[in-house]
């Protein structure tokens, strides 16, 4: 009785301790990689050169070439390798709301997938405006009727996520999946956290993955 009850606990936390290593690892890979196309480009501290394009597949692409045994998928890919790589990844705050993630992509040595979306704001200050949202993820309304909104000035140069296992579940930010946000001079935390990153960050501290525990029915 007493082995029934913990295994499913030591089972978990045995997941749970794949998932933070194979999650370190793939940071660094990324890291390395941005730190590779700095170096050839001759622009150090500084990551827009990789987006001069404004291209996500272009840009993934480019990135593919400093990831030793990464496998190109591009937005329009047919390959048996990269049809699986559109799927819903469950956010990390709010119940029950999903975000998709979609190629171009590089499918990484150790499996795990590594997307990146070019941002709009094109690494310059771009103000951004958008509904805010409550606790549910839900749009709030001002007394009149409009939805209340946010403004506010952005320079991101892009998004990059990285599923440890792809595909496969649990898909859930936080837990497998990690999102990060791309500026000329830094890849940090991005500016909404429902992707991962305080989860990532946390584990890169020594600290536990912070996810949601909902189910994941996709």
């Amino acid at each position: 009785m007493v082995a029934a009850l913990t295994l499913p606990a030591l089972v978990a936390n045995f997941k749970e301790k794949e998932i933070i290593t194979k999650a370190k690892k793939d940071y660094s890979l990324v890291l390395q990689a941005f730190q590779l196309v700095q170096a050839d480009y001759g622009t150090p501290n500084d990551n827009s050169s990789l987006f001069l394009s404004g291209n996500s597949d272009a840009v993934v692409a480019e990135l593919a070439k400093y990831i030793p045994g990464g496998k190109l998928c591009l937005s329009n890919s047919k390959d048996g390798l990269c049809k699986d790589l559109t799927y819903k990844l469950l956010m990390t705050r709010y119940k029950n709301k999903y975000s998709d993630v979609t190629p171009p992509a590089i499918i990484l040595p150790d499996n795990g997938v590594l997307y990146l979306k070019v941002s709009s704001n094109k690494c310059v200050d771009t103000v951004n405006t958008s509904v805010n949202l409550d606790p549910d993820g839900n749009i709030i309304y001002n007394p009149d009727g409009t939805p209340s909104t946010w403004t506010a000035v952005k320079n991101d140069c892009g998004m990059l996520y990285f599923d440890v296992n792809g595909p496969k579940k649990p898909n859930k930010w936080g837990y497998d999946a990690f999102g990060l946000q791309v500026w000329s001079n830094r890849i940090g935390k991005s500016y909404w956290d429902v992707y991962g990153g305080n989860s990532l960050f946390s584990i890169l501290n020594g600290g536990n993955l912070i996810y949601n525990k909902n189910k994941v029915e996709n």
